[in-house]
């Protein structure tokens, strides 16, 4: 009797590596997402005064323009949280840090770390 061989097309196999939240590839298809859509998840006024500039480890980096609007978003964090996990069907952030500084975000080395134990 023949062996039954289960084969993947290349389609299920990408987009069982994008829907993995702890692939690589997966992570950098999250992130995308939710810069890409950032005025739909959070609503127009507030993307109109802030840019999802980082992600590591479960945290959110945004870039807010202005100390008012950072006091506002602080005070909407929360929020915000349940917002783009809900938008991502998953709890991938546990925490948003805002900032004026966009030197205060993770460099790309220090993503790429984070992203290493998964390749393996």
């Amino acid at each position: 009797m023949a062996k039954k061989k289960n084969f993947s097309s290349s389609a299920d196999v990408l987009q069982s590596l994008f829907q993995n939240s702890k692939s690589s590839l997966g992570q950098g298809y999250t992130r995308w997402k939710l810069w890409r859509e950032w005025d739909k998840v959070v609503g127009a006024t507030m993307a109109k005064h802030s840019i999802p500039v980082g992600y590591r480890k479960g945290v959110l980096y945004v870039w807010v323009n202005s100390s008012p609007r950072m006091q506002e978003m602080t005070f909407l964090a929360g929020e915000i949280l349940a917002q783009v996990n809900r938008y991502l069907g998953e709890n991938w952030i546990h925490r948003i840090h805002f900032t004026l500084d966009k030197k205060e975000v993770p460099s790309v080395e220090e993503a790429s770390e984070a992203f290493k134990g998964f390749i393996k």
